[in-house]
């Protein structure tokens, strides 16, 4: 049995490939100390070739351990030390989050990204006596629109260039939904057809770009096509519709100054018709056009009849006591004097107010005559009065209105054009290699970030 297992063994041997050092190093049954494992590692590590050849040699546990590393490369992380796999995990991380973002983003910006061209106009809104928002000196400082000036008309007039009403108009004058539409413009920036206004609004905000000097009062708009025709024709458009809403903002503005004005002067008038209009009713029910004359002929009477009625009596004095007072003359002396003292009670109650009793005519009363010259003068002169205050008021608000009208004058805004639209001769749009750089740095920002955050959270769980 021995001669046969030795035969047995020399003819496996036979055919076995050509002997390997390793193969021979190892034995078949009984396992090697520790002293002799450690080199023949370390010889299998520093040569795979003989490793890979001895694999067929090994038993099957240690043919396992070296086909699995092999087999599985830098994806295979059993096996590894913690550092090891740190390292293989942050590699894989920077290859997914920055080195093949950046090369993605590359390929656009150098390959598919289409050319945008750029026109920039330049203007100010200014008033009519010189000043401009910049001439605020607490605005400059603060940066905040103050009434009174032409900063909030600025602050307006940029709102309105970035939204609704603009788009519209230029969708309407110039086609630019269709120009934006073009297949030829790459798949980031170009417009869907079917958009809603809402999208198109968006879209053309990142199309335009508004800023504003608070210390020069200097407004600066860029438009952004992908033609150098529909760029100069965009900017036209957007500088028209500048100036016709900085012009429908002043004529705005000169109404609302001058609209209150205009009222108190409609008030004014209108009050001064009614009070004219009530005299005129006054002298007709009167038939007095002017009472106050009136008064001073009745004075003038009164005085007459009072200076005949003394004359009377100095004559009436001096004949008594010379002739009978039966005589003739004494009598018509006497007489005269009693008419004269009846006119000048009758004129004197003419203007009191008491009720007269010189006209007994049959059919007329005492209540329908004139009124008394003391109610007629009374309510003439309050009329008087009236009248005159409307006049005051109806010329002081004339001149409200007037001095109104010429602060709006002052007031009116126009736009003052300093860089006029013109036609661009080369894309500047997109920065093909800044816009890379940019990403790619920020690429990595945002990945330092996150390594960061996870080695404190992996701080913090330990």
């Amino acid at each position: 049995m021995l001669i046969m297992e030795k035969g047995t063994e020399a003819k496996v041997a036979d055919i076995r490939p050509t002997a390997n050092p390793i193969s021979e190093a190892i034995p078949t049954t009984q396992p090697k100390d520790k002293a002799t494992t450690q080199p023949q590692t370390a010889n299998a590590q520093a040569k795979p070739s003989k490793k890979i050849a001895s694999i067929f040699t090994l038993p099957i546990d240690n043919a396992r351990q070296v086909i699995k590393p092999i087999s599985k490369g830098f994806f295979s992380f059993r096996g590894l030390r913690p550092q090891q796999l740190r390292r293989r995990l942050l590699a894989l991380s920077f290859a997914l989050m920055v080195f093949l973002p950046s090369l993605l983003g590359t390929a656009y910006f150098l390959v598919i990204a289409s050319d945008r061209y750029s026109s920039t106009i330049g203007f100010s809104v200014r008033g009519m006596d010189g000043t401009s928002a910049g001439g605020d000196f607490l605005g400059a400082l603060t940066g905040l629109a103050s009434v009174g000036t032409t900063t909030t008309d600025s602050y307006i007039l940029m709102s309105y260039l970035e939204g609704r009403e603009v788009v519209e108009r230029l969708s309407e004058d110039e086609g630019i939904r269709k120009h934006f539409s073009k297949d030829s413009i790459d798949f980031i920036y170009r417009l869907d057809p079917a958009a809603p206004i809402e999208d198109f609004v968006s879209y053309w905000g990142s199309l335009i770009t508004t800023s504003f000097d608070n210390t020069s009062s200097i407004i600066e708009v860029e438009v952004q096509a992908f033609t150098p025709e529909m760029t100069e024709r965009i900017a036209s458009r957007v500088l028209s519709y500048s100036a016709g809403l900085v012009n429908s903002l002043s004529k705005d503005a000169r109404k609302d100054a001058v609209k209150f004005a205009e009222e108190e002067v409609l008030r004014a008038e209108l009050s001064l018709k009614m009070t004219r209009m009530r005299m005129k009713n006054f002298r007709n029910n009167e038939s007095s056009i002017d009472p106050t004359r009136n008064a001073e002929v009745q004075i003038e009477l009164i005085a007459g009849l009072e200076k005949k009625l003394l004359e009377t009596r100095s004559r009436l004095a001096t004949l008594i006591g010379t002739i009978d007072e039966s005589s003739p003359t004494i009598r018509q002396l006497r007489k005269q004097e009693e008419v004269l003292a009846t006119q000048i009670i009758g004129k004197r109650d003419e203007i009191s107010g008491k009720a007269p009793a010189l006209d007994t005519s049959p059919g007329i009363s005492v209540n329908d005559r004139l009124s008394s010259l003391s109610s007629l003068l009374a309510d003439y002169e309050e009329l008087v009065l009236e009248q005159e205050f409307a006049q005051q008021a109806y010329t002081i608000s004339l001149a409200g209105l007037e001095r109104s009208r010429a602060e709006a004058d002052r007031q009116q805004r126009y736009l003052a054009v300093f860089n006029p639209p013109s036609k661009p001769q080369q894309a500047i749009y997109p920065r093909r290699l800044i816009n890379s750089l940019i990403l790619f740095l920020g690429l990595v920002a945002v990945w330092a970030l996150a390594i960061v955050m996870t080695y404190s959270i992996r701080d913090h769980l330990k």
